[in-house]
């Protein structure tokens, strides 16, 4: 017969062996960053684990681009900064977690997989850049909205209260 004592005491254990496990996961989450920057250098993000931006810096030479290509800049480094985080909280979490091969590893980086956008197309991963070729294709906003539907002639209003004229439901 196992002793209720000493089924507590191991209950008890676990608990705060998962207690350990929860700070050490709140604290390695709480200082993750991923820093991206630009292939010319003049744009720096940085996003948090959530791939919240946290941080952006802006070189001068960027006073003379248009402001909307800066701003498409900007969105593309924030992007591929956001598409790293899942493998920099991979590999902040093995040590705690049991590694790649564990449930909740495997369970982990899936949520943030789905979470996070797809690096941007002619992205160099590593802090590598963008390279030359196109980056983006037409944007949703850019496509004209249909033509209106032709609407259909009013119908001629009339004070028939006794539905005489063809019953209620016209």
């Amino acid at each position: 017969m196992t002793d209720p004592d000493q089924i507590l005491s191991q209950y008890e254990g676990k608990l705060a062996e998962a207690q350990r496990k929860s700070e050490a996961i709140k604290e390695s989450l709480a200082n993750l960053r991923v820093t991206e920057r630009s292939a010319d250098g003049q744009i720096t993000v940085t996003v948090n684990d959530a791939g919240n931006l946290v941080d952006l810096k802006l070189g001068s030479a960027l006073q003379r681009k248009d402001g909307d290509a800066v701003g498409q800049d900007v969105l593309r480094v924030v992007q591929a900064a956001q598409s790293r985080v899942a493998s920099a909280v991979q590999e902040a979490m093995s040590p705690v977690l049991g590694g790649d091969d564990s449930e909740a590893m495997h369970f982990m980086m899936d949520k943030l997989r789905s979470a996070q956008p797809p690096p941007p197309p002619q992205y160099v991963p590593g802090g590598g850049g963008y390279g030359a070729g196109p980056q983006f294709g037409a944007i949703e906003d850019d496509v004209p909205p249909p033509p209106p539907r032709p609407q259909r002639p009013a119908r001629p209003q009339d004070d028939d209260e006794d539905f005489g004229n063809g019953g209620f439901l016209r």
